[in-house]
């Protein structure tokens, strides 16, 4: 399994755990890291909104996954 990897949001892949990536996008500089590299551009603002306001970031993990799985997942970068 390939790890996508970045200067900026640690090392994951399909095999890294939902509460993981969660863990780690509690960090203002992780959550925005996460979001430069893993998000699309357009979506980007709605991300950081819902971060900002203490939603639950596990749809976007899970679309991120989605994305990965087929190819889209790697660091923007």
């Amino acid at each position: 399994m390939t790890t996508t990897t970045s200067n900026r949001f640690p090392p994951v892949s399909a095999t890294t755990a939902n509460t993981e990536i969660l863990d780690l996008l509690k960090s203002p500089k992780q959550a925005i890291a996460f979001a430069i590299e893993h998000i699309e551009e357009f979506e980007v603002r709605a991300f950081l909104m819902d971060w900002s306001l203490g939603a639950d970031l596990t749809p976007w993990v899970e679309a991120w996954r989605v994305d990965y799985e087929v190819g889209k997942g790697t660091p923007r970068g």
